[in-house]
């Protein structure tokens, strides 16, 4: 709740409710009048997907053209798991709201919060009602129109321009009205270029883990992954006597796994510890400011930890869970809901407490730790995990049944080279996040006055004539609270691996 008393000047008579005029919103608004900004309408065309009754589920294939759903829109970048599809035909009839590569995506309803730009490998696409999609003129820096949005400045006007009092709802007229700070065009690409180097650490960690995905796929036998009517072999028979644990895929998985029993192992041989976490009580949750991280099984992506999602509980509080505290070198799994889901933490200053069905596993061999967590991800361990939880409604795993879980290492030598890749393309991911985070500092750093343009003009100059110096001295000073900020933990704790993982990436995409 506040009061306030709004001057006649900032009055919009469009709007007259009280939210619209909060003191933060008035001090964004006055903070950007006193420099160079354009209308976000004048930056290029905006669009949004068809109304309900012409785009109905029934219309989703399981291939075709991709369908951007609220869910494939992410910060900074497209999430292509789980599209859905539209026959050819249908895209044709909807072409006005046709996407292509270029082309910035607002989620109306999750507002600042999911933006992202079509990419490259994408070379057309559809939207949903929920989605405005804007084609840029080129009179700014695309990338660097996104970084705006998701910055304080950006993300507090398009929260401000929406309706709604239970879901926020942005509408396009709403958007155009956003006030976009325009700074010397190199400063621009400065920024953007940052945002254009996370998309490029992603790509390539991308295509290292579809590399390793397809190493377990030729040592994958034969499946019979649809069949649910059969007759179970009397010497598969076990202790389980639910019709499930003898699906095809699961009798023959173990079956082959059998045939190569001086190359399997149960995951407990790799483990130095198992451990489950306690209940720790919601009200102790929070969402902002410092505290301690808490892990819970949402917080579980394939591979890795979203932290963004992560709640804090304070530190008098964790002094008491301090050994459920966990750290790099751990493999990480939920134990409820999506069985087989697996993060590894790799970083030695990652640090968590893990809550109730949340399984650490402690690895002594941490050798092959990134191959045990791209295993488990695939069917090679999903299958296995997905075979010995029970529960109707809800799937349910012991940490017993997660640690005798079958590893199959054809090659203890590629297992490790396979491990060092995987973990590679894990900080390339966790440096992307950095530069898409020093990207919204940088934009925020100029508005207040921690940076200037000249800085950033000179840095970039100096990066078109091959010398790093500037740029590596300002990024070494971005933390999350801004820069140059005493005491702040740095975005990048070694410059030198983020430009080592940047030429490594774009050297595979020259080669490709």
């Amino acid at each position: 709740m506040f009061s306030d008393k709004v001057a006649p000047e900032n009055l919009n008579t469009k709007r007259l409710d009280s939210d619209f005029y909060r003191p933060e919103y008035i001090e964004i608004d006055n903070t950007l009048s006193n420099l160079n900004c354009v209308k976000l309408g004048t930056i290029g065309k905006f669009f949004t997907g068809p109304f309900g009754s012409l785009l109905p589920s029934n219309l989703y294939l399981n291939e075709g053209i991709p369908l951007f759903r609220v869910g494939n829109v992410g910060q900074f970048e497209a999430l292509s798991e789980n599209f859905a599809y539209l026959a050819p035909s249908v895209h044709e009839q909807l072409k006005v709201s046709e996407v292509v590569p270029g082309d910035l995506l607002l989620v109306k309803a999750s507002v600042g919060e999911k933006i992202c730009k079509v990419p490259e490998w994408l070379p057309k696409a559809n939207i949903t009602q929920h989605i405005i999609g804007i084609r840029p003129n080129q009179s700014k820096d695309t990338d660097y129109i996104s970084a705006f949005l998701f910055c304080y400045y950006g993300v507090g006007q398009l929260q401000r321009y929406s309706l709604g009092s239970i879901i926020q709802y942005l509408g396009i007229t709403d958007a155009k009205d956003v006030n976009l700070y325009s700074p010397d065009p190199l400063v621009q690409k400065y920024i953007g270029d940052k945002v254009r180097q996370a998309e490029q650490l992603r790509a390539w960690a991308k295509s290292v883990q579809v590399e390793i995905k397809a190493y377990f796929d030729e040592l994958m036998p034969d499946l019979d992954l649809k069949t649910n009517v059969y007759k179970a072999p009397i010497d598969s028979l076990g202790n389980r006597l639910d019709a499930i644990f003898y699906l095809p895929r699961y009798v023959d998985l173990d079956s082959y796994l059998a045939t190569k029993p001086d190359k399997v192992r149960s995951l407990a041989d790799y483990l130095e510890n198992k451990i489950s976490g306690p209940a720790i009580p919601s009200n102790q949750f929070y969402s902002n400011g410092s505290g301690v991280l808490v892990l819970q099984t949402k917080d579980i992506r394939e591979n890795y930890i979203d932290q963004k999602t992560c709640a804090k509980i304070t530190q008098e509080n964790a002094v008491d869970l301090k050994r459920f505290q966990v750290s790099a070198g751990t493999l990480l799994m939920g134990m409820s809901g999506t069985i087989g889901r697996t993060a590894l933490l790799f970083d030695e200053a990652d640090s968590f407490i893990i809550n109730q069905r949340v399984a650490a596993l402690v690895l002594k061999d941490v050798k092959i730790a990134g191959y045990l967590c791209a295993y488990l991800n695939h069917s090679f361990g999903r299958l296995q995990l997905q075979r010995y939880s029970v529960g109707g409604v809800q799937a349910n795993i012991g940490l017993s049944e997660i640690t005798s879980a079958k590893i199959l290492v054809e090659d203890r030598v590629y297992a490790e080279k396979i491990s060092e890749l995987f973990i590679e393309s894990l900080i390339a991911n966790k440096l992307a996040t950095a530069l898409t985070e020093a990207a919204k500092v940088l934009v925020e750093s100029l508005i207040e006055g921690q940076l200037t343009e000249r800085q950033l003009i000179e840095a970039q100059q100096a990066l078109e004539d091959g010398d790093n110096s500037l740029d590596q001295a300002i990024l070494s000073k971005l933390s999350a609270e801004g820069y140059a900020i005493e005491g702040a933990t740095p975005l990048f704790s070694n410059v030198d691996e983020l430009y080592s993982l940047l030429e490594e990436a774009a050297q595979a995409e020259a080669e490709e």
